[in-house]
């Protein structure tokens, strides 16, 4: 029988979950105890951490991990976790003894004994009740009552001749009552899920020698982010993040949907996922979990853009692109009817937020903004909007949008290029806003359908300003007095950034330049793992070092280019002339 392969993750920055489970696995190092917990990633937890895993009484432990199992080790013991459902975890401890600190550290948390061997801990923090129970092994209690609640509480299971196995079950007001099953065949069982979905989604890439690790992690990172239908979800979704990040933000999903184009009832799935949501006046939430839906802001309009990337790779089937037409014309009009507060036609952010980027410079002096990059990016979700609707025979429809599409192109050039640059202005008195940052580069999303004359100026503002670092696309060039090394849309590089600019390089002619963006991007994930984002200059992970839309961008990278291009990276002045 083969080995079951290791997956090589660190779990201070890539925790260990499983598709459909809302626990995760992670070591905090950022909080007074540190150490490896077992967390919970649902939306309305003020709290994460639940217990801390402690091995001989230790805070630290060896880990390695298979899709379906993880394994603690600290001296002579061992804790395997198994997680089953949206809220279920098996421990096993064997060879010593394994020690759950509860988090009790919230107003009202308490830990109560049920019986000899069940215990519930009402974890206020976490919005969420949990029942332990303990099955063989021995036990010992150590709790302190400060007269509302436990400050403190601990259980230890002593497993040094016979295996004990911890049942924590996740419940809101009755506790589980189905039967236990057998973490080896659960553990099994996840193992082949995980392979079907890595060779899907990872295609013939996940067994190249020179970046199949990195397309595994990040099949892993993508699968173990996805959790079940259930409260204020409709259908399985992936979260950005079982770290920190763990909604569903309304344009992540995006890329997300992207990387799934293999399976097209999976793309729709995260496509819709988002649009489940749009309320009666066509607007898409910020984001949504399991919990509730944020609505004070909304995310930049990429739709369009990512439902054409699908539809030119078969990635959507004909119902999906049906469905499509009317939520994705409803947000288009939305932009127009609701964002637009002059008599110029022309809408606005009313925050980074709706941008996406959250900080960027084109921000620094104030609110609402005019930038280049929404009317693009509503310029192409136009474009596809004329394709649905030629899809579903809505012809005379088709022929408004590519003419509105036009329109939207001319109001760019006309309003927002300067005569060597593109910029964005302030709502209110049409001032430019000075600002460097990379936002104002995003209308080369366009492709072709940006003149030339400006394309090809924007493309050598891009090369001559120092945008395009080692290891990709400054959100802010380094030079920059307002460059952060970590700050966020002021510097680091960022997958969605680099997809949307080497994307649109591409759809103009400039593939050489595209090719060496995406791969002096790909080998800072395949060095620094799927993070957030990246520092411009070292190339190191920054913020949640486990993001899907990260490890999307990088399968949808991986999936379209052959691998010598995947190897190196020429000096950008060598890929373009």
């Amino acid at each position: 029988m083969n080995a079951v392969p290791e997956l090589g993750i660190d779990l201070g920055t890539t925790p260990f979950s499983r598709r459909g489970s809302y626990f995760a696995v992670s070591r905090v190092t950022d909080q007074r105890d540190v150490g490896v917990y077992l967390r919970t990633v649902r939306g309305d937890a003020r709290h994460r951490e639940i217990v801390r895993l402690l091995l001989d009484g230790g805070t630290e432990a060896r880990s390695r991990a298979t899709a379906g199992q993880l394994t603690l080790s600290h001296g002579t013991t061992h804790a395997d976790v198994v997680l089953d459902g949206p809220g279920r975890a098996y421990l096993r401890v064997r060879g010593g003894a394994l020690t759950l600190d509860f988090r009790a550290i919230s107003q009202y948390d308490s830990v109560l004994q049920e019986s000899d061997s069940t215990w519930r801990f009402i974890d206020s923090g976490a919005n969420r009740n949990y029942r332990i129970r303990v099955l063989g092994g021995r036990t010992r209690f150590d709790a302190r009552w400060d007269g509302v609640r436990n400050s403190e509480a601990r259980l230890r299971i002593a497993a040094h001749e016979e295996t004990a196995t911890v049942v924590v079950d996740e419940y809101g007001s009755a506790v589980p009552t189905g039967a236990l099953d057998d973490p080896d065949g659960l553990a099994a069982a996840a193992q082949t899920d995980f392979d079907g979905w890595c060779a899907t989604h990872g295609g013939d890439r996940r067994d190249d020698p020179e970046i199949g690790d990195s397309v595994r992690l990040a099949a892993f990172v993508t699968w173990a982010a996805l959790v079940p239908a259930g409260g204020v979800l409709r259908r399985e979704s992936m979260l950005m993040s079982k770290n920190r990040m763990t909604n569903v933000w309304s344009w992540d999903h995006c890329f997300n949907a992207m990387a799934l184009w293999r399976d097209p009832r999976a793309a729709a799935d995260q496509l819709l996922a988002v649009f489940d949501h749009q309320d009666e006046h066509g607007c898409l939430p910020d984001y949504v979990n399991d919990a509730g839906v944020e609505r004070n802001f909304v995310k930049p309009p990429i739709h369009g853009w990512a439902v054409s990337h699908l539809i030119d790779r078969g990635g959507l089937d004909d119902d999906a692109v049906a469905a499509l037409y009317e939520p994705l014309r409803r947000w288009t009009e939305w932009w127009f009817e609701h964002r637009v507060y002059g008599d110029d036609g022309i809408p606005s952010y009313n925050h980074g937020n709706d941008s996406g980027w959250d900080n960027a410079t084109t921000f620094g002096v104030g609110v609402p903004v005019q930038s280049p990059d929404l009317l693009a990016y509503l310029a192409l979700q136009m474009q596809t909007l004329a394709r649905l609707a030629r899809h579903t025979g809505r012809h005379d429809e088709a022929t408004a949008w590519e003419r509105r599409a036009g329109a939207t192109v001319g109001t760019l050039c006309e309003r927002f290029w300067t005569g060597d640059r593109f910029v964005a202005r302030d709502t209110g008195t049409g001032r430019v806003i000075d600002s460097q940052s990379l936002l104002t580069f995003m209308p080369l999303v366009l492709g072709d359908l940006l003149p030339e004359e400006l394309r090809d100026t924007t493309v050598r503002r891009l090369l001559d300003g120092g945008y395009l670092t080692p290891h990709g696309p400054a959100t802010e060039p380094p030079a920059s007095p307002h460059y952060e090394s970590d700050g966020y849309w002021r510097g680091p590089i960022w997958a969605p950034s680099t997809m949307l600019l080497a994307d649109g390089l591409r759809r103009s002619g400039r593939r050489d330049l595209a090719d060496d963006i995406e791969t002096r991007f790909m080998r800072t994930c395949a060095g620094a793992g799927m993070a957030e984002n990246f520092d411009a200059m070292t190339g190191a992970g920054l913020r949640d070092r486990s993001m899907t839309w990260t490890a999307s961008v990088y399968l949808t990278l991986a999936s379209e280019r052959p691998a010598h291009r995947v190897l190196a990276a020429g000096t950008p002045r060598e890929r373009v002339s």
